[in-house]
């Protein structure tokens, strides 16, 4: 049933999940790598399927597009609402104040259209082989990467959404999380997978540290930078020459 919770918060598809209240929502946090690994399996046959009728960078433009809406753009928002914050505010609770407001402000709207074309571009030039492990892998990493951010770092604001998840995940919940992420990463990526969480990992730790410094903790739209920047993490890594 965490499952079904997970996939009913993190994307629009429809699944069997019941009335949960919001302090219980982090209990379903190590089901937040599976939830990635549909949402990658879902991009990874449409990748396949434009791929006979588009060339390689339409293809991958069209597929970042269905990405952001399977998830709903929910951690698009939170990426831009985050940079909105540290870029429009001078001390911890103007930047939490920016980020409260739901209008897209300038530094918002370059992360997103950051984020957006760096994902197309990364796709495209990876090709089929190795375009269609990263999809499969980037949003389990993604996934995965804001679980060790609710569980090592403050939440911001007490009772916010960053504050419930952060109650609800547990040390055994991190682990059952990070055991699944890599299975699923190093089961579909091979070594280049493994890494990929890896990269997840060192980008949420530094990413959250500095806005924990920046914010005197992380809200629920820190997670979704997290998620966002973690997952361009493991795109780069599926990109790069490396003999793994």
């Amino acid at each position: 049933m965490d499952f079904f919770r997970a996939l009913s918060f993190l994307t629009l598809l429809p699944c069997p999940s019941p009335e949960t209240p919001p302090e219980e929502l982090g209990r379903s946090c190590p089901c937040f790598p599976l939830a990635g690994l549909l949402i990658g399996g879902l991009l990874a046959a449409a990748m396949t399927g434009l791929g006979f009728v588009l060339p390689p960078l339409p293809s991958a433009a069209f597929v970042v597009i269905l990405w952001a809406f399977i998830t709903r753009g929910l951690h698009l928002d939170g990426l831009a609402d985050t940079f909105d914050g540290i870029g429009g505010g001078w001390d911890a609770p103007s930047r939490l104040a920016i980020m409260k407001d739901s209008r897209l402000g300038t530094f918002g709207g370059i992360a997103l259209a950051g984020a957006l074309l760096a994902k197309a571009a990364l796709l495209a030039g990876l090709g089929s082989g190795e375009g269609l492990k990263a999809l499969l892998v980037a949003p389990v990493a993604g996934r995965w990467a804001m679980l060790p951010a609710m569980y090592f770092f403050p939440a911001a604001r007490p009772g916010g959404m960053g504050d419930l998840f952060k109650k609800g995940c547990s040390g055994r919940g991190l682990a059952a999380g990070t055991l699944i992420a890599l299975l699923a990463a190093s089961g579909l990526g091979g070594l280049r997978g493994a890494a990929a969480v890896l990269t997840a990992a060192i980008v949420s730790l530094a990413v959250s540290r500095q806005l924990t410094r920046l914010l005197g903790g992380l809200t629920g739209d820190s997670y979704g930078a997290v998620c966002e920047l973690s997952e361009l993490g493991a795109l780069v890594l599926f990109a790069l020459a490396l003999p793994l």
